[in-house]
């Protein structure tokens, strides 16, 4: 298991909470600010369209000082008072987790409405799970969310094939060798039942923050070598509605 955050082999310190430190690079900083992504800030960097105190600066990876410098964007100061947006999204089988898809899949910013602000999505669903997708332009919400050290639980609903025995879900409640030669942290897993098709309903309940770990059937795969228990589809749920865990149209709120 990796070590805690901050000893040593593990992540550095999480940043505390108020304003932005630094120095940074001014793209970092316009993208922390929840000003735009990253990539975003680059191009509005080398575009003219930004200010350091008074003077405009192309150099994107131009270091400044957020507690000190003054920085507009098209004339309008922007800075650790920018408006946070949270928002709450069911994203539906079919859609992908990305800001867009050279293959023209469906994203989930096609769900979103034209004027809505920049957002990034915390955590991944991938294009067949659907279920609960939280997006906002606050990166240290977003970090508290996906910190394991956060220990904030996710949980599934899995369908899979065949009806697990009471050994499997206590080796997944336990935690098992992943393929990057990491252990999984302990889960929460019970049975919700058994359809009469043969498939089976499981919840899922994570802490990890693994990349790719947000899908359950990625994680458990992942963990679990019987090819005799293949996964369905997935869905990350506050609570599983009354027409079965992903259901129900796509819809968000701020």
């Amino acid at each position: 298991m990796r070590p805690p955050r901050g000893a040593p082999g593990g992540r550095p310190p999480s940043a505390g909470t108020g304003r932005t430190a630094g120095p940074l690079s001014l793209a970092r900083a316009l993208s922390k600010f929840g000003v735009c992504s990253r990539a975003e800030a680059v191009r509005w960097i080398e575009a003219g369209r930004v200010q350091v105190d008074g003077r405009v600066v192309r150099f994107p990876a131009r270091r400044i000082e957020p507690r000190r410098h003054e920085v507009k964007v098209d004339g309008r100061r922007v800075g650790d008072d920018t408006e946070r947006v949270v928002l709450v999204l069911h994203k539906p089988v079919g859609y992908i987790t990305s800001r867009g898809d050279p293959g023209g899949r469906p994203t989930v910013y096609d769900l979103l409405d034209a004027s809505t602000p920049w957002v990034f999505p915390v955590g991944r669903l991938d294009r067949d799970s659907a279920g609960l997708l939280v997006l906002t332009n606050d990166h240290r919400l977003g970090q508290r969310l996906t910190d394991p050290e956060s220990h904030v639980p996710k949980r599934y609903h899995a369908r899979v094939r065949g009806v697990p025995t009471a050994e499997a879900l206590d080796a997944l409640r336990q935690g098992v060798p992943l393929g990057d030669g990491t252990v999984s942290r302990p889960a929460q897993v019970r049975a919700l039942g058994t359809a009469q098709s043969g498939t089976s309903w499981l919840e899922i309940v994570l802490t990890e923050g693994k990349n790719r770990a947000g899908c359950a059937p990625t994680w458990a795969t992942t963990s679990w070598s019987s090819s005799a228990w293949p996964w369905g589809r997935s869905s990350w749920v506050i609570s599983r509605p009354a027409g079965g865990a992903g259901s129900g149209p796509p819809n968000w709120r701020g």
